[in-house]
């Protein structure tokens, strides 16, 4: 996600960004001006780091379980020589393995322009790859910043405990925006962030928000959320306009409502979490919505995957069944929700939620995907990793090491993903 900071970027060279520590790459002013909170986290999210419990990242042993190894040691850390810097350090259930981007990830990110980025959430292509997103993105050259608002990835990596092999851009060429055009003027259209993935009958497809301004930290507002579709592997993308979601908060320049006319308002589902589920005998997309900025909890709707993402034939969870009614969406992760990833895990034979809220990085689980949920489990405390963000579980597991949940993490200092993986089971019981 963007902040006016990072355009500072353009004045190092990518040797400066490899080496330079995160205040002077992304300037130690910049909470103001960040879309993400949790740089300077405030009071309430300090003490509820400080009263939350059941924590595996808490521990003050180095080693947990039987994984054996801190999260700052092992193979797969020195393959960028020795631990980068930008790597979370962590003890407990929790440990942080490897960079996913940047000059210090294995696959060397950088050389396709992908330098500096955040979130990289995944979901299984159906053709054997996995596809990753990813939101505003730098090339971090001497001769620019190489700001995009958005990027796609992909990989044919089945098994990320040995790290995940990145092929390259869904199209093949250098690092660059798959989502339409944003126009990049706050206060009308500062970006374009994709939020979920899916792929359904072979399309894929991929939801994201519009975002008119980010506002103070964690208080970004949104002109709408869309879906886009594509039929030829993620190399192009078309925007479904039945799909459009329509914020309270939209610009009234002409180049918004020429997408917006028409559709009704759904503060409620700005930002998405899709997964699929299949109930009575029918195929759904079940959506978790969430509204813009970090604040909000929780809701979820449903679409029958034939009429996907088609959202006049939404369906809305209202605490005892499905209404076709909007406003009838009832909570169903409550408490300050952000970036919410949702997954059915064969392992624990349970729906996982994993999402940024107070205490840092939770979990809960559930075994309906309507809950009720768990209490959550804090996987990476604030009080170690206060900048931690966009945590979301990876589609494919390590299929030699079934209690280990693999996820990829941003750091808002390091400005770059990470992969980390939890001992699920020591983690909730």
């Amino acid at each position: 996600m963007f902040t006016s900071s990072l355009r500072r970027v353009s004045t190092l060279s990518l040797t400066a960004v490899v080496t330079a520590s995160a205040a002077a790459i992304l300037g130690s002013a910049s909470a103001s001006a960040a879309p993400c909170d949790t740089y300077s986290p405030g009071l309430v999210d300090r003490a509820s780091a400080l009263l939350s419990s059941g924590s595996g990242s808490l521990g003050s042993s180095g080693n947990s379980g039987s994984s054996g190894s801190s999260g700052t040691s092992g193979s797969l850390t020195s393959w960028a020589g020795d631990t980068p810097w930008d790597l979370p350090n962590l003890r407990g259930a929790t440990e942080a393995m490897y960079m996913v981007t940047g000059p210090n990830s294995p696959d060397r990110t950088s050389d396709l322009g992908l330098a500096s980025t955040d979130l990289g959430f995944m979901w299984d292509a159906g053709d054997g790859r996995t596809l990753i997103a990813f939101g505003d993105s730098f090339g971090c050259a001497a001769s620019g910043d190489g700001w995009h608002s958005n990027a796609l990835f992909t990989s044919s990596d089945k098994d990320p405990s040995d790290g995940l092999v990145i092929d390259g851009t869904a199209n093949g060429e250098r690092s660059g925006e798959f989502l339409p055009t944003s126009l990049k003027h706050p206060g009308i259209e500062h970006t374009k962030i994709p939020t979920s993935g899916i792929e359904v009958d072979g399309r894929q497809y991929v939801d994201f928000m519009s975002v008119r301004s980010w506002g103070s930290a964690g208080q970004w507002t949104t002109n709408y959320a869309q879906t886009v579709v594509s039929d030829d592997g993620g190399t192009t993308f078309t925007p479904v306009e039945d799909s459009t979601r329509v914020s309270g908060n939209a610009s009234s320049n002409s180049r918004i409502t020429d997408v917006t006319a028409g559709h009704r308002p759904v503060d409620t589902f700005q930002m998405t979490a899709l997964t699929k589920h299949t109930e009575d005998g029918t195929d759904y997309v079940y959506a978790y919505g969430t509204p813009s900025g970090r604040d909000g909890s929780a809701r979820l709707a449903r679409i029958a995957q034939d009429a996907f993402p088609d959202w006049s034939a939404a369906e809305y969870w209202n605490g005892t069944g499905w209404s076709t009614n909007s406003a009838s969406a009832v909570k169903v992760l409550d408490g300050r929700v952000s970036e919410l990833s949702v997954q059915y895990n064969e392992h624990r034979g349970t729906w996982l939620a994993m999402y940024e809220s107070t205490e840092g990085i939770v979990l809960r689980e559930s075994d309906t995907p309507q809950g009720p949920w768990s209490r959550k489990h804090t996987v990476v405390s604030r009080l170690q990793v206060p900048d931690a963000y966009g945590a979301f579980m990876l589609p494919m597991q390590a299929p030699a090491d079934p209690s280990r949940l693999y996820f990829v993490m941003t750091t808002w200092s390091g400005y770059n993903t990470a992969m980390l993986r939890t001992d699920v089971d020591a983690l909730l019981g």
